[in-house]
């Protein structure tokens, strides 16, 4: 079984996000209060725009889900290599 911090696409990506797009990344990673706020979410403290979110999305690094009736964002497991290597 592969390790996901070894994901051998994560390092490419890496390279292509932008600040905004890593900040997203690890909000989403860290915070557990999330909503739907309008057209973008707020995560923990931070405001994330529809279209940022569907970029990760596009990026298959974050999907929307369910839990218990209510959205929340999630990272893939591409997104959870990402987020080992920015914490490194």
């Amino acid at each position: 079984m592969q390790n996901t911090v070894d994901h051998p696409a994560a390092g490419e990506t890496l390279r292509n996000l932008t600040r905004t797009q890593e900040e997203a990344l690890r909000a989403i990673a860290f915070f557990r209060r999330q909503r739907k706020v309008g057209r973008g979410w707020l995560v923990g403290n931070k405001r994330l725009s529809e279209k940022l979110v569907e970029r990760l999305e596009k990026m298959e690094l974050v999907e929307e889900s369910f839990i218990r009736g209510e959205p929340v964002l999630q990272l893939t497991i591409v997104g959870q290599a990402i987020k080992a290597k920015l914490l490194q």
